[in-house]
């Protein structure tokens, strides 16, 4: 009973279980997009998406007759982003996504075009019961694949879905998850003046803390003894 009980408390302390049907994307095309940087559509059409994972990368290492030891020589970002989209009668999601691909390589002369002309961002949350409670940021994005759409005549009641892998390079948590801000807002640095060489006298001193004079300040400290 007591494990029951530890668990329904670290439940309760988390505000509840994570649900894997509640999550919201954001994904923001490169500026030089046709069809504009942001889909608004792409939060509500989005069926399904994976939240990519990551892992470090190893070397063996062995001294003399000693047992080896696994040691960790870098870090890197396990496979590509999967998700699938509801597709509209029009097709202008798909067309969206390919003008994107477009960017990668000329579909005329088949050249490949230079990296930053293609990339992207990508957020995804995980959402709770008052709104985002942890999300990511992957950097460097775009559609690596576009699978081609499945139809059959027994489909009769089936929506059709695009599927697509993205490329990135890195993903980051989110710290600020309501701004999508993946770095911890640091306040500026505030530099007040002075008056004359820059050092303040035991008056200044004492008015600052609140108190008329120095004498006032001693009196104060003097009742706290």
């Amino acid at each position: 009973m007591s494990n029951i009980n530890d668990f329904v408390s670290a439940v309760k302390r988390s505000n509840g279980l994570a649900k894997a049907n509640k999550y919201e994307i954001d994904i923001i095309a490169p500026a030089n997009h046709p069809g504009g940087t942001n889909n608004r559509h792409l939060n509500l059409l989005c069926n399904a998406i994976t939240m990519p994972g990551h892992n470090l990368q190893q070397q063996t290492q062995r001294l003399a007759t000693e047992p080896a030891r696994e040691m960790v020589q870098s870090r890197s970002f396990a496979g590509n982003i999967t998700a699938s989209f509801y597709l509209d009668q029009s097709l202008e999601l798909k067309s969206w996504f390919d003008k994107w691909l477009e960017l990668a390589i000329n579909p005329a002369t088949h050249k490949a075009r230079y990296y930053d002309d293609y990339i992207g961002e990508m957020n995804i949350y995980q959402l709770g019961g008052k709104g985002r409670t942890y999300g990511i940021k992957c950097e460097e994005v775009y559609p690596a694949t576009i699978t081609p759409i499945e139809y059959s005549y027994d489909s009769t009641d089936t929506i059709a879905l695009l599927s697509i892998e993205f490329a990135y390079r890195r993903w980051r948590e989110i710290d600020d998850t309501e701004s999508g801000t993946a770095f911890k807002t640091r306040l500026p640095n505030i530099v007040e003046r002075l008056p004359g060489n820059g050092v303040l006298d035991a008056n200044a001193i004492a008015n600052g803390l609140g108190y008329s004079s120095v004498s006032s300040l001693k009196k104060y400290l003097k009742g706290q003894v």
